[in-house]
């Protein structure tokens, strides 16, 4: 998609200069993908102050929040659910209420970042010789760890003590959760830091989490659900019939 160097919403023009602000405020993998959320944020705020002025409802071009706070709380309609419909989701949707496995973990690193490609398939092959002296002779971990690895737990032997969800880098955690007590990954695992040898001591498994513990999160979750869904509806509407060039909303 191509993106205009400026946009008007129903005669109001929002310059490059004022996009390429906004840009800042919406992080993205790419910079084309923040000038994209940025020039879509524009138009939305865009069209919710002309809706908002189009209302009667004082809009402060410094400071439009309050009026579209104002706005869209008479315009949006909220679902609120009963206690059946919470309890409802909840037997519906057991496995999101489940906490994260326990894990004792150690593991040794072999440096390298990714955009290395000479360093990175250097640390592979040293990982690689590596586990397969310990999958031979699993008392060496140890030992490899103090005099190999780059992590700052050499000294423990590699030990990260214990672990769950959130707390290691994705591609890491990917594969530490897949692996049962006392396993040893069997093969090096890549990350954006280079490759690791994972060691599982001991595995606890995640417990079911009561209704009366997450209702509350329940509600919060299906209230939100309704109010982006209102939201989304409301944009749309707003968009169908207004005049928009230099942008397409999606």
């Amino acid at each position: 998609m191509d993106i205009a160097p400026g946009i008007t919403v129903n005669g109001i023009h929002i310059t490059t200069e004022v996009i390429n602000e906004e840009v800042q405020y919406n992080p993205a993998p790419s910079y084309f993908d923040a000038k994209y959320q940025a020039m879509q944020a524009l138009v939305i705020r865009e069209l919710l102050c002309q809706e908002a002025a189009n209302n009667n409802i004082a809009v402060d071009a410094n400071d439009p929040d309050g009026a579209i706070d104002e706005l869209l709380e008479g315009a949006l309609k909220i679902t609120v659910h009963d206690e059946n419909e919470l309890a409802e989701y909840y037997e519906q949707n057991k496995q999101r209420f489940v906490t994260s496995p326990l894990l004792q973990v150690s593991h040794i690193l072999y440096l390298a970042p990714p955009e290395d490609d000479a360093g990175y398939a250097e640390a592979k092959l040293k990982a690689e010789i590596a586990l397969k002296r310990i999958q031979k002779s699993p008392e060496l971990f140890e030992s490899i760890a103090k005099s190999e690895s780059a992590c700052s737990t050499s000294g423990e032997g590699g030990r990260l003590g214990q672990i769950s969800k959130g707390q290691t880098m994705p591609m890491f955690e990917a594969a530490l959760m897949d692996m049962g007590e006392g396993d040893l990954s069997a093969a090096p695992v890549a990350t954006e830091v280079g490759y690791h040898i994972i060691k599982v001591h001991k595995r606890a498994e995640g417990k079911q989490l009561p209704y009366d513990a997450v209702a509350e999160k329940i509600a919060e979750y299906l209230e939100a659900e309704s109010w982006n869904n209102a939201f989304n509806k409301y944009i749309k509407f707003l968009a169908d019939k207004a005049d928009i060039s230099g942008f397409e909303l999606k």
